[in-house]
């Protein structure tokens, strides 16, 4: 690869994300955030019910 082509493609591939860009993996981030939240808490809460009624039980 000749030298110029080297230096554009290092300048794109570290070119900053433009804020659009940025906002999005942003949201995308919290998306995931609030889905793991939600399935550990779902889980968690399953677990406890379970142990509850179990020493109800006996």
């Amino acid at each position: 690869m000749p030298e110029a082509e080297l230096q554009v493609a290092l300048r794109t591939a570290t070119k900053p994300l433009p804020l659009a860009a940025r906002q999005r993996k942003a949201k995308w981030c919290v998306l995931e955030f609030v889905t793991v939240n939600t399935v550990v808490y779902l889980l968690l809460h399953f677990v406890s019910h379970t142990v509850f009624l179990r020493i109800k039980d006996s």
